[in-house]
């Protein structure tokens, strides 16, 4: 049975250009030791210090892998034993979050915890004891209250992602009646794109129209979310020119059989959801520059973003009872 709970982790960033140009002066102090963040607050006789404590706390000087390896390595294996486990990142604009949770796509040793976990994912079900296994990947963005797909581009067509577009385990795609020319010559209708929307379904909620593609590889996820950050809200504020505006949910789910020391084989479904949320402070605060992404629903957005990601995270954790039971049941026969 799995050991896992809900964690509390901070990781602090360390000081960008313009910071270290003015001299500033650090305000919060980190220890990895004793897992404790201390905020200071004025200077010499009145200086007052007050610390909290947290399940991890990662410097400026932790890397990448250290964070995954102490976060999301343990929660991968209740992946693989049919758990729904869910991350994310939460903070101000520019802290970090979507580095954590991203990276750098093209530099390995800078890879985020998202294509780090469908690394170890790969890597784990090539083992002997994992059988026919299927991997699918969505990426799901919230954005002024509505739902877009990041795997589909305009038109509603599937973004390509390498290998997967040919895997054996896809359907071959047919050209949609809507870009054909009709019997009269009159050039092709453009398809509506089906809208997104969060549904009661008989094995849980679920986002209805939301692509699942397969993927084969590493490589694949990869692929797709470099294609993917093509299309995502970005907006420039005073903290960051590049400030992520929206809310993205990417999630891995793995089905597959995994045969057990007795000889038994069990049918497991197992999904990871990682979250980068958008900048936690207000559009005022923020800065937004004009004509920028956000710059003008920016406040409706911040008004509704709890609500909205509420109800997401709600739907998210009530799969994960039906799959954890399904799993112990079979565990006990």
């Amino acid at each position: 049975m799995s050991t896992s709970s809900i964690q509390v982790v901070v990781r602090l960033r360390p000081m960008n250009s313009n910071e270290s140009k003015h001299s500033t002066l650090p305000v919060i102090k980190a220890s990895t030791v004793d897992k404790t963040v201390t905020i200071i607050k004025g200077q010499g006789a009145r200086q007052a210090r007050t610390s909290f404590k947290f399940d991890n706390v990662f410097t400026a000087f932790s890397t990448q892998e250290e964070v995954f390896d102490a976060t999301l390595k343990p929660v991968i294996r209740d992946v693989l034993a049919g758990y729904e486990s869910t991350i994310f990142a939460y903070g101000q604009t520019g802290t970090g979050k979507t580095h954590t949770m991203e990276g750098s796509l093209t530099c390995p040793e800078l890879y985020g915890v998202i294509p780090r976990s469908a690394k170890a994912i790969f890597e784990a079900v090539k083992k002997p004891d994992f059988e026919n296994t299927l991997i699918q990947c969505s990426y799901l963005e919230i954005y002024n209250e509505d739902l877009g797909d990041l795997l589909s581009d305009d038109n509603g067509d599937e973004l390509s992602c390498g290998s997967c577009s040919t895997s054996p385990s896809r359907k071959k795609r047919t050209s949609s009646p809507s870009k054909r020319r009709n019997g009269h010559g009159s050039p092709p209708v453009k398809a509506k794109k089906l809208k997104l929307e969060i549904m009661e379904g008989p094995d849980g909620p679920f986002c209805r129209g939301l692509r699942e593609i397969d993927v084969t590889s590493a490589a694949d996820v990869l692929n797709l979310m470099q294609n993917a950050q093509q299309l995502r809200k970005v907006g420039e504020t005073k903290m960051n020119k590049q400030s992520s505006r929206s809310h993205c949910l990417f999630t891995l789910k793995v089905k597959s059989q995994r045969r057990l020391k007795d000889g038994s084989v069990i049918d497991f479904c197992g999904k990871l959801h990682m979250v980068d949320l958008a900048g936690s402070e207000c559009a005022k605060t923020a800065g937004f520059e004009k004509g920028g992404a956000g710059s003008v629903s920016a406040f409706a957005f911040a008004v509704h973003r709890t609500a909205w990601i509420t109800k997401i995270f709600i739907s998210i954790s009530c799969c994960s009872r039906l799959y954890r039971n399904k799993y112990l049941e079979k565990e006990r026969e």
